[in-house]
């Protein structure tokens, strides 16, 4: 099986199914390339799973972060949902990589992180990041997060 194939039933280190029907409101953009930059291809899976099911959107799965910069630079997204502990490169040292590419400056970045809100979230806005998921998020987190990062928003819950 491939590193992020989508499998029929997933079950994440989290405890959370993928019995996700897919019907959230459908008015905000739909078919959008999403990088996913993460080293468990469990989780990837399961984004792929919403994100395709929700809005229609294309997910490519790196696994892990010089992947994902590879992948980045040779068809960028619309949108970057980032790990941000990850093995070898982390997160942040893949988000300035990214941005150090004229290219890819302007493509929103999701960090996703299990690192409490208000430990993470100074950093993650200091950054310029378009948003914060804390693991475990559900579906409608998810959606939200992607849904504000692709129309120029970010997506920071109270913590």
């Amino acid at each position: 099986m491939l590193c992020c194939e989508v499998k029929p039933t997933i079950q994440t280190r989290y405890g959370r199914s993928a019995a996700f029907d897919g019907a959230s409101d459908m008015s905000e953009t739909t078919g959008r390339r999403v990088l996913v930059i993460d080293d468990e291809p469990e989780l990837i899976d399961l984004i792929k799973l919403m994100l395709a099911r929700s809005r229609n959107d294309q997910v490519i799965a790196a696994c892990g972060g010089q992947e994902g910069l590879v992948k980045a630079q040779q068809d960028p997204p619309d949108l970057i949902i980032l790990d941000l502990m990850m093995p070898g490169l982390n997160g942040y040292e893949v988000y300035e990589r990214l941005q150090a590419i004229p290219a890819l400056q302007r493509i929103p970045v999701l960090f996703q992180s299990a690192r409490p809100r208000w430990v993470a979230y100074p950093e993650a806005q200091r950054l310029g990041a378009a948003g914060y998921l804390c693991e475990p998020y559900g579906p409608q987190d998810l959606i939200t997060a992607r849904d504000a990062a692709l129309n120029g928003e970010t997506y920071y819950p109270p913590i």
